[in-house]
Formats: structure tokens, sequence, C-alpha cells
């Protein structure tokens, strides 16, 4: 971290050390979020580029006096910059969108009427479509959850320019207290596949075979997990508003 921040600073006072000290984090931040995407689905130039604009505009921006070291903040403003160039292409289908909310909706409200976890089988009935498709619709969910997952995960440094007001603080304070109980409540299965993939950065399809359980299994869990927790927000949102989360 050090030597990060050291060549942080002979790069600002211009004594030679270029921007492309840095690059390995771009490669680093692209991996990650390839890893975690279906084979196929982006190429890894086109991550990588969105990842450059991101370190350059973290590099111009950064400001040593809040503290932060540059490498984290680095880190996070190149994650931010590929997903906000993924999603500005509307690479989701419509259909998908809207299968994704209505899936969200249905484990929100079941889990709020039930105040248990709501089994596929309770979701599907919601959803008025069978057992079978449903895990079909979960499957093909996996793209939607990567993004969300991400989101999630943006409770960390916070490369903002300016720093967070109190109250900004207190809601991002507020919004892990809920996620940490959301989780806490996931079946353990789920919470054992968000851990191997998130934590200690296994691919779903290295999850499969630690876990001995199929590929689509293993995707099915992640998917659920992942709009149980968005149904979580949505709850805690809408109370906030002072209004149903529908």
């Amino acid at each position: 971290m050090e030597r990060g921040q050291a060549a942080y600073e002979r790069w600002r006072e211009g004594a030679g050390q270029s921007r492309e000290a840095y690059l390995p984090l771009v490669h680093e931040q692209a991996a990650r979020i390839l890893r975690r995407l279906p084979s196929g689905v982006l190429e890894r130039d086109e991550v990588i580029s969105y990842g450059v604009i991101g370190l350059l505009e973290g590099l111009d921006q950064y400001d040593p006096q809040r503290g932060v070291p540059v490498e984290a903040y680095l880190r996070t403003k190149i994650r931010r910059r590929i997903l906000d160039g993924l999603r500005s292409q509307d690479r989701l289908p419509r259909r998908l969108r809207a299968r994704e909310r209505m899936v969200r909706e249905a484990y929100a409200e079941l889990e709020q009427e039930q105040l248990r976890s709501a089994t596929d089988e309770e979701v599907a009935a919601r959803l008025g479509v069978s057992a079978e498709e449903f895990q079909g619709w979960l499957v093909d969910l996996g793209f939607t959850t990567v993004w969300s997952i991400e989101m999630l995960e943006e409770s960390g440094v916070e490369p903002e320019d300016s720093a967070p007001t109190p109250e900004q603080t207190l809601e991002q304070g507020e919004l892990l207290s809920v996620l940490t109980a959301a989780v806490g409540k996931l079946p353990q299965r789920e919470q054992d596949v968000l851990a191997a993939h998130y934590n200690l950065g296994y691919s779903l399809q290295e999850v499969a075979q630690a876990m001995d359980l199929s590929e689509r299994y293993v995707a099915a869990l992640h998917s659920r997990a992942v709009l149980r927790l968005r149904g979580a927000l949505s709850r805690y949102r809408a109370v906030m508003r002072g209004r149903d989360p529908r």
C-alpha cells in the first residue's frame, strides 16, 4: 500500500511515474467482473476500456487529504466505471428486467407476510408459474443478479469527490445493517454460495464442484439469494418512504 501511495505522489509531482503503473488495478477489476458473468457475454477488451476511463478519472480526482489509500480509491472508481459503462449499453433484455422485478417483489411480499424465507413453490405459485418453470427463471436471472450484487458491495470505500454528509453516513450504516440481517436470514446453502463466491472469490462453476452440485442449481441458489437481499432492501426503502414496497 505504501509503495502505491508513493507511486501516486511521484506521478503527481511529474517525477516520471506514469499512469500505467496503475493498469494492473484495471486488469484486476476487469477479471473480477468477467469471472462473475456467463462466458461469452462480454469482450475482455470492452470491460478493460471502461476500467481505464475509471482509472484516469480516479487519478485526476483523488485527494490524499481524505485519508483513503490510493489503491482502494482507484479500485472502487474503476469498478464503478466498468459497471456504469456496461449498464449504459442496456445489455439486459426488457423481458429479463420485468421478470427480475416480478420475482424480487414476490420474494419481498411473501417474506414480509410470512416473516420467514419463502420457498420456491410459494414464489412460483404467487407468480402463477410451475415450480420447474420458476427454476428456469432463476437461472436466466443470473445475469441480472451480477449487477445487483456488485451494487450491494458498494458499501466499502466511497470514491465520491466530496465527503458524505452525516445523513448519508447514517443511511449507509443502516443499509449495511439491513443487508447483514438479511444475509443472516438466508437459507444456509444460499449463504454458503454467497460466501464462497464473493468472500472467497470462487467462480460459480468452482462452487458447484466444491459443493458437489450442478452448475445450474448453484446458479439458481445464487440468483435466489441476491433477489431475497434486493427484496429486503426494497422493503426497507419502502418503509423509509412511508409507502407499500409494491
